[in-house]
């Protein structure tokens, strides 16, 4: 069964993408998990928001945790929010984004948090980074970690080096899915989640019909109707 992610309605009401009501909002819209981005503050905190930069321009990364607005929500806040959901925590932490960290700092609060927390948590690690990803595999190897592509390189080389860095999840963007990338995750033993802007109703049924594990969208209800109508095709 293809299961559903959703990330909150994409507008500037209180359930907007990331602040704490949109994962229910997901929840109550039929979502399997909810997909959160992940950033570290100044003062070692983690927290749930997109941009690497407030609206006044100061980097989240230099700021306080006092210092981010209210509706910014804490990582425990929203593992405490989406109990019983799988919560697939995306890093926002590779060499393009303005706050990258080499040193992984981020990545280590992550570890540390799920360890306090018990690994009780349903969590997914997702990033376009393989050097946080295999910092997850070589310390907690029984989390599931996800790399994520926006790239159009063939399916097999892309594929391959997921197989030789140990993961067995990706996160391909919505063009890069066809037939021939799902073939080639299946002969790997990869899942394949894909991720959107916006779609419509066919696509989601191709995706559907093409036995794609997972989808990650704003368009919950949408995906949820795709998925419950069709399903899977046999394989």
């Amino acid at each position: 069964m293809t299961l559903v992610f959703g990330h909150g309605p994409e507008d500037d009401s209180p359930h907007a993408i990331n602040r704490l009501p949109s994962f229910d909002w997901c929840r109550r819209h039929g979502a399997d998990g909810v997909e959160c981005d992940v950033r570290r503050t100044g003062d070692d905190h983690l927290v749930v928001m997109h941009d690497a930069s407030m609206l006044d321009g100061r980097a989240v990364a230099d700021a306080s945790r006092a210092e981010l607005p209210e509706f910014v929500p804490g990582l425990d806040q929203v593992l405490d929010a989406c109990r019983g959901l799988i919560v697939n925590v995306e890093l926002k932490n590779f060499p393009s984004d303005a706050a990258f960290d080499p040193a992984q700092r981020v990545t280590r609060l992550l570890l540390e948090l799920l360890a306090a927390r018990e690994y009780a948590d349903r969590v997914l690690v997702s990033c376009f980074d393989f050097a946080a990803l295999d910092l997850v595999r070589a310390e907690a190897p029984a989390i599931p970690t996800g790399v994520l592509f926006l790239s159009r390189r063939p399916a097999a080389d892309l594929l391959d080096r997921v197989i030789d860095h140990g993961h067995s999840v990706v996160h391909p963007y919505d063009t890069m899915v066809d037939e021939t990338f799902v073939h080639e995750a299946r002969a790997r033993r990869v899942q394949v989640n894909v991720w959107f802007g916006k779609t419509d109703s066919t696509r989601l049924r191709t995706l559907v019909d093409l036995g794609i594990d997972g989808l990650i969208l704003d368009q919950v209800a949408e995906a949820r109707r795709a998925v419950d109508r069709y399903g899977p095709l046999p394989q």
